[in-house]
């Protein structure tokens, strides 16, 4: 994924932005970067090595830091690019004593490389930015190049699993993941969602604001 497409360099899905912490985030993040982060460039992850479950874009980490505490037999590896997310997973790490989470804080799309084939068990996209204006959306992560990688590094009846709050986007991810011939699966019912996924403070400001949450799911054949 880091090499040039076509002679230009790859899409990137999200805007750098800087971000405040708090002196306590900010000492989390000294503290325990050393101990629980994973470099964004590297070599491959495979065998006791490979994470379980990547979850790409956790935001402020709750549905991580919830899945991780849940399912404490599963290597985790979350990925997010803001600092401030990094650091409150960090500190999450640390409050509820998870020994199976590491954090990654970069781009997704350079760390795929850093995971052996056909080895994780589930990929977690869980809201990512929907870039909803027409200009925007090259950015969009769940793409038809992401998706093959995706798909790629997901072991037979491995779980691509998506979540959205955009009707354009859930029909992009619909049409992308349903023509990669490697995946089978589709929408979840409106207005269900899987019980292992906790409700962030995101998905609950959508739902406040009258915005629909679609999950989709896909299995790797």
């Amino acid at each position: 994924m880091t090499a040039p497409v076509d002679g230009h360099p790859p899409t990137r899905t999200f805007k750098p932005r800087r971000r405040r912490m708090s002196p306590t985030l900010a000492d989390a993040r000294a503290r325990l970067a050393p101990r629980w982060t994973l470099d964004e460039s590297g070599p491959v992850l495979s065998g006791a090595n490979a994470p379980d479950v990547v979850e790409i874009g956790f935001g402020h980490g709750e549905a991580l830091l919830a899945y991780a505490e849940a399912h404490s037999d599963q290597r985790i590896v979350g990925i997010e690019v803001h600092t401030p997310g990094v650091a409150k997973v960090l500190a999450g790490i640390e409050r509820f004593g998870l020994s199976n989470l590491r954090v990654v804080e970069g781009d997704a799309l350079v760390f795929l490389d850093r995971i052996a084939p056909a080895s994780a068990h589930a990929v977690h996209v869980l809201f990512p930015d929907p870039w909803p204006k027409a200009r925007q959306q090259p950015r969009r992560l769940i793409r038809s190049d992401v998706v093959t990688v995706l798909a790629d590094r997901l072991a037979p009846g491995g779980r691509l699993h998506l979540a959205t709050d955009d009707p354009g986007y859930a029909a992009q991810m619909a049409a992308v993941c349903g023509a990669n011939p490697a995946l089978r699966g589709g929408p979840w019912p409106a207005g269900s969602r899987p019980a292992w996924r906790t409700v962030t403070r995101y998905e609950a400001r959508a739902v406040e604001a009258g915005r629909a949450v679609m999950d989709l799911t896909y299995e790797r054949a």
